[in-house]
């Protein structure tokens, strides 16, 4: 795939002016929404050439796992910014494919430092995809297919060691979960486990390697996003990299999924399921990996039962009744073995991925249950969330899953600021994705006005806490109720609607040509043709 090599500059992109404006009867979520766009700026480093939105808190760099994401959740407000997210891994993509796990920018002596140490997941497919919709520059399409597929081909090359088609994970870091027990009570933390350098997998680092869900997540969604721009670019591959999207989510449930516990399990390096229920899996709805059926599995089993992980702020790291659970010694299923081992590191505290909620894990939770239609569940969710920052208006990495109380640590935490930010967007707001308009508004947002500025459109949703209205450039281009989400096209025409409230509601649309009415279940979509 041809580029221009200009075009890792990103002052080569004519790119539109972003931004968003919102106010609210609700001056808590207010404050809210203020305290993250004032943040989520100081959190705008230069990175060499790139101008780039950081972790944020106590991690001054951009990650794998983290800054694809938070770029193009970023790009509602500064389109730059996002792009330069992106092209910064592209950039640094090594030639046999591997992609840097991390990029720091350490002033005054080691400047910008690229590291392959580690691989830290991959979260960048669907995101650049995502920002490809926003700025349409076909070079970026052609530099995207060729990352992607060159990084997916490192995977199959390196990280199916025994050649049984599953990928796997060989450190601590290459998922980004420090601090967690399933580590830990095998003696291994980070730093001393925390990075594996070599393109051979360790061999003194029992349970690892792991056969990693998360892993086969990574190729699944670098295909299927392949695919899509293969449609795009009409180069005859889409149904090739469909199959071989195919074959991954086949394997992961022949090899990973446990049909009677209705969820993803690593397994170790003797290749025994790795009996811990953790957030392993939300990762994998946000990837795609599980098909409908496991998802309504995993959801109705695990993801909303009350003893795991809808505890009264979700979700923890792992199942609140697993054996590896552990927030601190007060509030543990392992806390006595844990302390006898002595393995825990020094930031266990503010850097969890053992029990506490992650705000990591909530910014990824909105695509886990958009990607199978689950509409009302995300409202709850992000209903509790939002209940708990407007609560403590500190913006952690980890909180308490009972008490919603923030971990010591620094105030600015990129991934939980962004995750605020959609979900206010998804609970009384705007979004644009993939050349449509999603427009929605829980039951009992109160009033509220939100502006979504993208070049020269501006796209207004107004609520009086029943009846809804929506504009684009100050024309009104339909009304509804509460409870709704509606799907246009960037014109305002109709395409969709789903509910999203607690229960049925009377569902009304009108728009210049027409009107009707339909009873809508809590995630029952609607459309003209139904």
């Amino acid at each position: 795939m041809s580029f221009s090599e200009s075009k890792w500059n990103v002052d080569a992109y004519k790119l539109p002016n972003s931004g968003v404006e919102f106010t609210c009867a609700d001056d808590a979520l207010k404050a809210v929404f203020d305290d993250c766009e004032r943040l989520c700026k100081l959190n705008k480093k230069y990175f060499g050439d790139y101008e780039v939105l950081i972790e944020g808190a106590k991690y001054n760099g951009v990650w794998l796992e983290t800054q694809p994401m938070g770029g193009e959740m970023y790009a509602k407000r500064d389109l730059r910014v996002a792009l330069a997210n992106m092209l910064i891994f592209f950039r640094n993509q090594r030639k046999d494919g591997k992609l840097p796990g991390m990029i720091s920018q350490r002033d005054l002596w080691s400047g910008l430092t690229v590291h392959y140490d580690w691989m830290q997941g991959c979260f960048l497919p669907y995101a650049a995809l995502k920002l490809y919709y926003l700025i349409k520059d076909r070079d970026y399409l052609n530099m995207l297919y060729r990352t992607l597929a060159d990084f997916d081909a490192y995977l199959w090359s390196c990280r199916d060691s025994n050649s049984d088609g599953c990928l796997e994970s060989w450190c601590i870091w290459d998922t980004g979960e420090d601090n967690c027990t399933v580590q830990m009570l095998h003696g291994l933390k980070q730093p001393d486990h925390g990075a594996w350098g070599k393109d051979t997998p360790p061999t003194d680092r029992a349970p690892f390697p792991y056969e990693s869900p998360q892993y086969m997540g990574y190729s699944y969604a670098s295909r299927i996003v392949l695919s899509k721009i293969s449609e795009i670019l009409e180069n005859s591959e889409a149904g090739l990299w469909k199959e071989r999207a195919k074959e991954v989510q086949i394997r992961a449930k022949e090899r990973l999924w446990d049909e009677n516990r209705h969820a993803f399990f690593m397994r170790d390096a003797s290749g025994e399921f790795v009996n811990a229920l953790t957030q392993e899996n939300i990762k994998c709805m946000y990837m795609g990996l599980m098909t409908q059926d496991m998802a309504d599995s995993f959801v109705k089993e695990h993801l909303f039962n009350e003893e795991e992980f809808w505890t009264p702020y979700p979700f923890p790291s792992i199942a609140a009744n697993d054996p590896y659970f552990h927030v601190n010694n007060e509030c543990s299923n392992c806390a006595e073995l844990l302390n006898k081992l002595g393995t825990a590191a020094h930031d266990l505290d503010d850097n969890s991925w053992s029990g506490p909620l992650s705000g990591l894990t909530w910014q990824r939770s909105i695509d886990a249950l958009l990607n199978y239609g689950y509409h009302a569940q995300t409202v709850w969710v992000g209903k509790r969330i939002l209940e708990l920052l407007k609560k403590h208006r500190h913006y952690v990495q980890n909180y308490h899953p009972f008490t919603g109380e923030p971990a010591k640590g620094d105030n600015g935490y990129g991934p939980t600021m962004l995750a605020a930010l959609e979900y206010i967007s998804f609970l009384c707001g705007v979004n644009l994705q993939y050349d449509k308009v999603y427009w929605s508004t829980a039951e009992g947002m109160g009033e509220f006005c939100y502006t979504q500025v993208m070049g020269e459109k501006k796209y207004t949703l107004e609520s009086d806490g029943k009846a809804i209205f929506a504009y684009i450039d100050g024309k009104q281009v339909f009304s509804s109720v509460a409870g709704t989400r509606i799907v246009t096209d960037k014109n305002g025409a109709f395409i969709a609607a789903f509910g999203i409230g607690e229960s049925e509601i009377d569902f009304t649309f009108t728009n210049a040509e027409t009107t009707f009415n339909s009873k809508l279940e809590p995630n029952q979509s609607y459309t003209q043709n139904a």
